[in-house]
């Protein structure tokens, strides 16, 4: 009886775990995850997330990649350059990383690929150019191969309002 009922709760679990995952959809989005690993890039889910790691993000950066503590914030004011930065010291050389910066009302604002080079720990992305920003919500979405695997948001605020 024990066993059966062992074998059933393995096959229901089983069975639970090779059925797709749907996406909440109470956004709109842009990206797509592929669906499948049989392609160039493809990385699933937990691989991806695996591959990269604690990112941060601020207004300046060390020669060694990390974001000093002081400069560590998810406030800005227009004109300031953003800087991304993220672990990713268990990704494979070759590993595609990519990120997709959304403004006010989900509106895409740029994108930015890097590739994992032999050796690498820290990876950086620099969002420059944010002079013009408006006031409100921003995110950047950070992809590794063809998965989504986080979502980094942070604020604009006029120059008066900022807290720093």
């Amino acid at each position: 009886m024990m066993n059966r009922l062992l074998t059933s709760a393995l096959a229901i679990t089983c069975v639970a775990m090779s059925m797709p995952v749907h996406a909440d959809n109470t956004r709109p989005a842009s990206e797509q995850e592929k669906t499948g690993v049989s392609k160039p890039g493809d990385v699933s889910p937990l691989v991806a997330k695996a591959m990269e790691d604690d990112e941060t993000l601020g207004t300046a950066v060390t020669v060694d990649g990390h974001i000093p503590a002081r400069s560590r914030t998810d406030v800005f004011v227009p004109g300031d350059v953003i800087f991304l930065t993220m672990d990713v010291s268990d990704a494979p050389p070759g590993t595609a990383v990519k990120v997709v910066w959304y403004g006010p009302h989900e509106q895409r604002i740029g994108e930015q690929r890097q590739t994992v080079a032999s050796g690498m720990s820290m990876l950086k992305f620099v969002k420059d150019g944010t002079r013009t920003w408006k006031t409100g919500d921003y995110r950047a979405e950070i992809w590794v191969g063809d998965e989504k695997v986080n979502d980094e948001r942070f604020n604009i605020e006029s120059a008066r309002s900022a807290s720093r």
